[in-house]
């Protein structure tokens, strides 16, 4: 008797969706004797918008390339989960420096933004504390509700009370110290307000309870308002009363539109600072100062903490325009909960290395261990539905190279051997550009300048090989992992038979981003930076957040004397309509422009001699100071303006449009992406994981039992 036929499937696109779906099916047990996986992937590298790759040229130490700034934060708890699943399959053996994900990233609680309210001190950076806790990302997946939120926010906001003992004019932060230190503080100077408003907020699910939080903390401003001089900083009055106003604004609103039953989703009609005006308009109407309601609100919703969240999701429209914002209310308040209350661990996890090594490879590498098949240069044109049936009949293709040998398959990694790693034990990384030596005509197509990633529907690469995929013979089923820019393309012909692909392609708008990353001559202490090691946000557009990531010293093989001691990653948004060259070389004048105005608020001591202002050619690390000219065009800008690597925003309304893992419309057909509606909703690692999650459930036929 002959087996069971497995089931085919094929994965459509290599971003950290398909990837998070793949991977999940493969934690089945006996997957293998159900299903046949088959990557599909355009160019030479996995990770989408989270590829990396490291410059091979001699002399450039294999320097890591980024699409731009990736942080992990601390409430990414399905994105750890699966990386946790990843380096153990992996099991990489004792002393491997990079034997678990812990040994891959490394803790920041520590973050800055810059302060544009400040009126003795405009553009002065607003240095935060976040304490660490016990809690591990990834040991509990559940999203905390809105009851438990309400309690940490209110106990939060009493932890950044102004301790009484503060100097005036003294460092601010935004913590003191542990809680119970900052609370019995509070107690001694304000007669127990800060006990009632704590037992008051405990289980708080009526109405008329969270009223009672409303005016008790408008108790306790009005207490810190009137401290006496010298209990506390200017600064930090100024930045509690506006955070209780905040927290107040909040509450309001989370009563008004009654989101303890009806949830974050049902805020999602509003835009984030709509909503964030109305409440604040309702609540400066009784807030204890003498200013005008209106002023106040507006105050409120241009608060560095609010227009630096709309930075930190690429926020604004048209291609980082301030006045234009662009993030749904319900989305961007789940989000930012989670972010300053709901991360384990730290605020943060930076990576020690590029994305694409820490994240990506693993991932690849244990599907491949487990027989999943990757298909490079397959670059995907058309998704062609059923004349009458409401599935996928075939998928038209392309491939954009051959291989030098025709029985070999392309292997995309590099081994990068780091100096104290064991010599049997590389990092095994991405490289910057394909392997030209495993690719037919390879030294031809590299003179020419081929760019696999650069090709899409209206620009087809030269010397495509056209293909069809078949159900029923190459495939049964599909995951699409493709983004929506590129879904406007490939998937052109299914919002006539299931409108809602029309509806939600249309709803989610995209937005252009750029990256820069510099390799200095001298540590940021001593170009004058005084902050440490932190994540910066609220700086101007296109380059409005920036870190310190000089810890990927180590990721790269730098040696002898003559080395780089400090690397500066930059990122933000830019408008079009620029696409390939021309937007790079767009960015670039633009990091020209930007580090002119800006050097001096953040690196004093890297300007020019006797100037006010702007970087210091000869502090750039040049790679190759034979070549002449500016440094700055041997560091690394660049624009992402292909259609896969655009940014997908979360505009009200758009939530609605959102398809889940199994709503395509079409019975072989599975969604996968930030895009998709996943729990988190927004542009992020942990939204295309937990996607990818419910991706694999949804393969397997439980998503709905699991998930609701």
């Amino acid at each position: 008797m002959g087996g069971v036929k497995k089931e085919k499937i094929a994965v459509l696109g290599g971003g950290l969706g398909a990837l998070s779906a793949a991977f999940y099916i493969t934690e089945q047990p006996g997957w293998a004797e159900k299903y046949e996986i088959t990557v599909y992937q355009q160019g030479w590298r996995l990770g989408g918008k989270c590829a990396s790759g490291h410059d091979m040229r001699e002399g450039y130490a294999n320097r890591i390339y980024e699409h731009g700034l990736h942080i992990f934060g601390g409430f990414y708890y399905q994105s750890f989960d699966l990386l946790r699943r990843a380096y153990e399959a992996l099991g990489r053996p004792d002393g491997h420096p990079n034997q678990t994900v812990w040994d891959s990233f490394t803790p920041q609680d520590s973050v800055g933004l810059v302060d544009h309210d400040d009126p003795n001190a405009p553009d002065h950076t607003w240095l935060i504390n976040f304490p660490p806790n016990d809690d591990v990302p990834g040991d509990d997946l559940e999203i905390p509700g809105i009851r438990e939120m309400l309690d940490r926010m209110v106990k939060f906001l009493l932890h950044i009370s102004p301790a009484p003992h503060a100097a005036r004019g003294g460092p601010s932060h935004l913590t003191h110290g542990p809680l119970h230190e900052a609370l019995e503080l509070m107690r001694g100077l304000f007669g127990g307000i800060v006990t009632r408003i704590e037992h008051a907020v405990e289980g708080a699910v009526e109405e008329i309870v969270l009223r009672n939080v409303l005016h008790l903390i408008e108790e306790h401003a009005k207490s810190v308002a009137d401290l006496p001089d010298k209990t506390a900083s200017e600064a930090e009055v100024r930045r509690f009363l506006l955070a209780a106003y905040l927290v107040q604004t909040l509450i309001h609103g989370i009563i008004e539109d009654n989101v303890i039953d009806r949830g974050y989703d049902s805020l999602d009609i509003y835009e984030l600072s709509e909503w964030l005006h109305k409440n604040a308009l309702a609540v400066a109407e009784k807030w204890p100062g003498e200013g005008d309601a209106e002023k106040d609100a507006d105050a409120l919703i241009n608060w560095t903490p609010i227009t630096s969240a709309y930075d930190y999701v690429f926020g604004y429209g048209d291609g980082g325009d301030e006045r234009i914002r662009c993030f749904a209310a319900g989305t961007a308040l789940r989000s930012f909960l989670l972010l300053v209350l709901g991360y384990k661990g730290h605020f943060f996890w930076k990576m020690k290395g590029a994305m694409g090594d820490v994240v990506i490879a693993p991932l690849y590498l244990v599907l491949q261990q487990r027989g999943v098949t990757f298909q490079y240069f397959n670059r995907i044109t058309q998704l062609n539905p059923h004349a009458i049936e409401p599935l996928i009949e075939s998928i038209d293709l392309v491939q954009q190279v051959q291989m030098a040998d025709p029985g070999a398959a392309y292997q995309p990694l590099i081994a990068v051997p780091l100096p104290g790693w064991p010599k049997d034990a590389p990092l095994q990384g991405w490289p910057a550009e394909p392997l030209w030596d495993q690719l037919a005509d390879g030294a031809a197509l590299k003179a020419a300048g081929r760019n696999f990633e650069d090709d899409h529907a209206d620009a087809p690469g030269p010397g495509d090989i056209p293909k069809q995929l078949v159900h029923g013979v190459d495939f049964d089923r599909v995951i699409i992992g493709i983004s929506v820019g590129g879904l406007k393309q490939v998937c052109a012909q299914l919002p006539a038979r299931v409108p809602q692909w029309g509806r939600m392609m249309n709803a989610l708008t995209l937005t252009r981003t750029v990256a820069m990353q510099l390799w200095t001559t001298r540590t940021l202490d001593d170009l004058g930076w005084h902050g440490g090691d932190r994540t910066i946000a609220g700086a101007a557009q296109p380059y409005s957040a920036w870190a310190d990531m000089t810890h990927l010293l180590s990721r790269e093989t730098w040696d002898g004397q003559e080395r780089p001691q400090g690397i500066l990653y930059f990122c933000g948004q830019v408008p079009g309509p620029e696409n390939g060259e021309p937007a790079n070389r767009k960015a670039y004048a633009d990091a020209e422009a930007w580090l002119a105005g800006n050097t001096a608020s953040f690196w004093p001591r890297a300007t020019p001699p006797g100037a006010a202002n702007g970087f210091d050619r000869s502090l750039l690390f040049d790679p190759a100071p034979g070549e002449g000219g500016d440094p700055l065009s041997r560091q690394y800008v660049r624009s992402n303006t292909s259609p896969s690597e655009l940014y997908v925003q979360s505009p009200k309304n758009s939530l609605y449009t959102r398809m889940d893992a199994d709503e395509s419309g079409f019975h072989n057909l599975i969604v996968a992406g930030d895009w998709t509606r996943n729990g988190l909703n927004a542009g992020a690692a942990e939204s295309a994981t937990r996607s990818g999650a419910r991706a694999a459930l949804a393969i397997a036929g439980t998503l709905r039992a699991k998930t609701g």
